[in-house]
């Protein structure tokens, strides 16, 4: 067992050496003068010598002190040094994730400050695009990956929505004078207006006089601005719904067939931090499957 005296009394030591002054030790130490005293009291107890002498001109080193203070100084460097290893180190570990581009701004950056108190020591570098280096990868899809884990998080739930302005029209008016805002996926448009007006018992040919968008956002944003109607899933509206910048047009709703897959590599299934991103997308997507239409 080590036979070591207070920790705090050797750091006031040496506060007080490095400053010569016991009143600017107290303010560097964010205590108060009688504090540094009694510490520094207790030390000189504990080794049976004294480490300043004092007089009216101020305080010096003794012998003892002065043989005591490199010493001392050497081990507060050594484990000044341990520490910032150990936090550098916990800064430089990284967590990569692909996101898909509307995914990644409608819904995964909302939560993102959440993830971070699950993740506290972990450096998150979000991509849209999957590379090399991606711990996982959240994927738009209609189905699983056969060379890695991959499970189905959230299935989209298409509704027809528009700028809140409209809602005075009656819905076969808008659908007859105001463009489809479609949606592209490898170059192709989803199917997501003709599934949704198969199901409303609509005629297709609503669908016809359109505006295509590569991206999910774009086709929102357009709405919003009313520049269209659009059929868009409403997990990825949450916020745009609640503020009023959105508004739902009919209770219709149609679910798949696509959805979003969190796929992860073989050689990164037993990395905790993947473990900790998991349970915690899995947990904030079941919230979406069961939340009211």
């Amino acid at each position: 067992m080590r036979r070591l005296p207070s920790l705090i009394a050797l750091r006031f030591f040496e506060e007080t050496a490095r400053h010569m002054s016991f009143n600017r030790a107290a303010t560097a130490l964010c205590v108060t003068q009688g504090a540094v005293s009694r510490q520094i009291k207790l030390l000189e107890e504990s080794i049976g010598a004294k480490l300043f002498e004092r007089d009216h001109k101020g305080i010096r080193l003794t012998q003892a002190g002065s043989q005591f203070l490199p010493c001392l100084s050497d081990a507060f460097d050594m484990i000044e040094r341990g520490f910032r290893q150990l936090t550098v180190a916990k800064v430089r570990r990284r967590l990569v994730v692909a996101v898909p581009p509307t995914f990644a701004t409608q819904w995964f950056s909302l939560r993102l400050g959440a993830l971070a108190v699950e993740l506290p020591d972990v450096e998150l570098s979000i991509r849209t695009e999957p590379s090399a280096d991606c711990h996982c990868h959240i994927r738009f899809a209609r189905h699983a990956l056969a060379d890695a884990h991959s499970e189905l998080l959230t299935m989209e739930r298409h509704v027809l929505v528009g700028a809140p302005r409209l809602l005075a029209q009656p819905l076969d008016t808008l659908l007859d004078s105001m463009p489809a805002l479609h949606v592209l996926h490898n170059d192709a448009r989803l199917e997501l207006w003709p599934n949704w007006l198969a199901k409303a018992g609509l005629p297709a040919r609503y669908a016809d006089n359109g505006i295509e968008f590569s991206t999910l956002e774009q086709a929102i944003r357009a709405a919003s601005k009313g520049a269209g109607l659009a059929i868009v899933d409403r997990n990825m509206i949450v916020e745009e719904l609640a503020d009023g910048e959105l508004a739902q047009f009919s209770d219709i709703e149609v679910t798949g067939p696509y959805g979003y897959w969190l796929d992860i590599a073989q050689r990164n299934i037993a990395v905790e931090d993947v473990q900790t991103l998991a349970r915690w997308i899995r947990k904030e997507t079941l919230k979406l499957d069961s939340a009211p239409v």
